[in-house]
């Protein structure tokens, strides 16, 4: 058998295609409540003004311009804080978490098994000039280190000096003697020592790193104070290791001020990783300056550090080039209402902004693709889910790609997703490229569109069909919105999960489309005519139970690829059902304002309550709860939803029966524009509905 193909229809699946494809991998936000308005209103003005296929692509090209603004939102100035602590002599990076049960111990137990290093770049807040004595004293950094005085006074018993603390003036500046060429004058109390020195300033000097005076009679070195530019003046307070003591601050030379940050680039053994309480430790292994010199930060000894716990605990920013080891690092900190007011940032409010847009823009291109889809296929309503199928594979397969190269190109659980807003440009493009092939033939339209669709809603099957679709968009908001977040919570279970979370959801979504969507969609013309829309409905809120309950028992990620196989009847049977549904009982002339209405109801109403509602559950009770709860409320829904049909398939109102119907005037526009009145009788045909015209 020869298999024909439809040159007509080719559009319309052009633009299924390339749309999806498009979409993949942009991150939505809730805001379907503006789509509950612009979807009739501009349904009612394309019938109105026969203007589908303009308002079509208008609305195309307004998704591309808002989706690209987003991404050039400047990104928010957040930064991982952690603490500089001194343990056993070695500088600690330390973070600590509001409880010890926050702490992921499968990644403390992960980089405490490998044996590597990783390179920080770390920015620290020295505004406490104590900071600067432990960098001064102990990093040997001397850019900044004691150019602060002229002179040190200190009184000398032989063996120690006293100031302030007792220390023994031991040195270290090299080895056996060593000269340190620092004139001093000294007043000795013992007599002999006094008469022995008597003017003479002897200099300090260093044997075997123990601190000696020497001196020559009167052959002395000139008389000279302290040079406060000559970096050697520094010995002092470095080699007697003073630099707790009130007389050795460190000081910038020639007059500068102490910069209130320190930059640096932190080497930091992986395998050092421990915790303790509520906190995370890493060593500081060693540490390069701007300058490109390399020191070793080691800190005060652990009794004169009791002595000074104000001393060195400065608080850092922290960037590493270990993905892992910045997700342990980063936790949430105090949770106080001033963090929660900074939240709405000039970031936050532009993208809003700019989602709202984007939201009213595909509302209404989804809307118009079907109502266009209906009027290209006339008579052969059945072939719909074979249109629609084309969208599916789109998005399938540029999920999975979009998944793939976002985790390529990103480290950890941190994405980037530049390459989702390429995607989405290359193939919004393409979509607006075919669209303009489409051949609408707009030839009726409705007189009072407002009355035609009144008459609609007034029947007690349109009544039960429109809480139907919004039980279903409570359902289908579970899946847009959190499935993806449950996925990741699940994976989390996993020491390595977050390093394929997004290739899982992007496998996620291809079985959803391949594996559900796309087979069903292709028969959901047969099934309904075999089975019928009432069934269908009844099925569909069915399998959204049993998916949900399956998801609330998730322990292992992997597990979620082959329930995704209900995506077939959650979607593939439920939207030919929702979209055809609409358009067999919308009277003539109201296609695109039925379907826009249709829409609107299952987004801007059950899609919008189902985020509210599985937002607030899922945050307190957590995915697994909320998935569970929703199953057993699809259950009952379904219970409902089939009763329901039961008490009122023998009503008189029902479609098509006793006569009972749409009357509307209505013209049909032909080249000589002659006018007609029409009636539209709707009489029952096993399953189906069909619209016969008298005049």
């Amino acid at each position: 058998m020869k298999m024909r193909l439809d040159k007509k229809l080719l559009p319309i699946k052009g633009h299924f295609f390339l749309f999806n494809a498009a979409t993949v991998g942009i991150i939505y936000t809730v805001l379907p409540i503006f789509g509950l308005i612009a979807k009739p209103l501009f349904g009612v003005i394309a019938d109105r003004f026969r203007i589908q296929k303009s308002i079509f692509i208008l609305f195309q090209i307004i998704t591309i311009l808002s989706f690209l603004a987003i991404y050039f939102i400047p990104e928010n100035a957040s930064s991982l804080n952690v603490e500089l602590d001194c343990g056993n002599g070695a500088t600690i990076v330390k973070s600590c978490y509001q409880s010890a049960d926050l702490i992921d111990q499968s990644k403390v137990i992960s980089l405490g098994n490998q044996n590597a290093t990783a390179e920080c770049r770390m920015t620290c807040d020295m505004t406490s000039p104590k900071m600067w004595e432990t960098v001064c004293e102990h990093w040997k950094i001397p850019k900044y280190c004691y150019n602060n005085t002229d002179q040190i006074q200190y009184k000398s018993y032989i063996s120690d000096v006293t100031i302030r603390y007792h220390f023994k003036p031991s040195c270290r500046i090299g080895d056996g003697f060593v000269d340190i060429n620092e004139p001093c004058t000294l007043n000795c109390t013992n007599q002999y020592l006094s008469q022995l020195v008597g003017h003479v300033r002897p200099n300090m000097t260093c044997v075997d790193q123990m601190l000696n005076y020497r001196f020559c009679g009167t052959e002395i070195t000139p008389d000279s104070n302290l040079n406060t530019t000559d970096l050697q003046q520094c010995m002092i307070c470095l080699g007697w290791g003073a630099d707790v003591t009130d007389t050795c601050h460190p000081k910038t030379q020639s007059g500068q001020h102490l910069p209130s940050k320190l930059s640096f680039t932190g080497n930091m053994r992986l395998s050092s990783t421990s915790t303790d309480n509520n906190c995370v430790y890493i060593k500081l292994n060693h540490i390069k300056v701007e300058d490109g010199s390399i020191h070793y930060p080691n800190c005060i000894s652990k009794a004169q550090y009791e002595m000074e716990m104000s001393l060195f605990h400065p608080s850092c920013e922290i960037d590493c080039d270990n993905a892992m080891l910045n997700e342990l690092l980063f936790h949430i900190g105090d949770t106080s209402d001033e963090k929660e007011i900074n939240q709405f940032t000039r970031q936050f409010w532009l993208f809003f902004m700019l989602m709202i847009i984007n939201w009213i823009g595909q509302a209404v291109v989804v809307t118009f693709a079907d109502a266009i889809c209906f009027n290209l296929l006339g008579t052969r309503i059945s072939q719909y889910g074979k249109q629609r199928l084309w969208g599916s594979v789109g998005f399938g397969i540029f999920s999975l790609l979009a998944g793939t190269l976002i985790d390529l190109f990103s480290d950890g659980y941190y994405k980037d997703y530049t390459i989702s807003f390429v995607l989405m440009f290359v193939f919004m493009s393409g979509d607006v490229a075919v669209s303009c092939f489409l051949n609408v033939e707009t030839t009726k339209f409705s007189v009072n569109i407002l009355a035609d669709v009144g008459s609609l809603v007034k029947s007690v099957h349109t009544c039960v069909f429109i809480v139907w679709t919004i039980a279903v968009g409570l359902c289908t908001a579970l899946v847009w919105q959190f499935l993806f977040w449950h996925i990741e919570d699940v994976a989390k279970l996993t020491t390595e999960g977050s390093n394929y979370v997004k290739t899982l959801q992007g496998l996620v979504s291809a079985i959803q489309t391949f594996g559900g969507e796309i087979p069903f969609l292709f028969v959901s013309g047969y099934i309904l005519k075999k089975l019928g829309h009432i069934n269908v409905m009844s099925i569909v809120l069915f399998a959204f139970g049993v998916r949900f309950l399956l998801y609330s028992y998730l322990t292992n990620p992997w597990w979620i690829l082959p329930i995704e196989m209900f995506q077939g009847i959650t979607f593939g049977m439920f939207y030919p059902t929702m979209t055809s549904y609409a358009n067999v009982v919308s009277p003539p002339g109201t296609e695109t304002t039925v379907q826009g209405l249709v829409g609107a109801i299952f987004e801007g109403v059950g899609t919008s309550l189902g985020s509210f509602i599985g937002g607030r559950l899922y945050e307190t009770h957590g995915g697994w709860n909320t998935f569970r709860w929703f199953g057993i409320g699809a259950f009952i829904a379904c219970f409902l939803h089939a009763f329901a049909q039961y008490l009122i398939k023998d009503k008189s109102d029902r479609i098509g029966l006793n006569n009972q119907g749409y009357t509307s005037v209505i013209r049909y526009g032909q080249p000589t524009d002659s006018v007609f009145t029409k009636e539209s009788v709707f009489i029952k045909e096993p399953l189906l509905y069909c619209k016969i015209f008298t005049k």
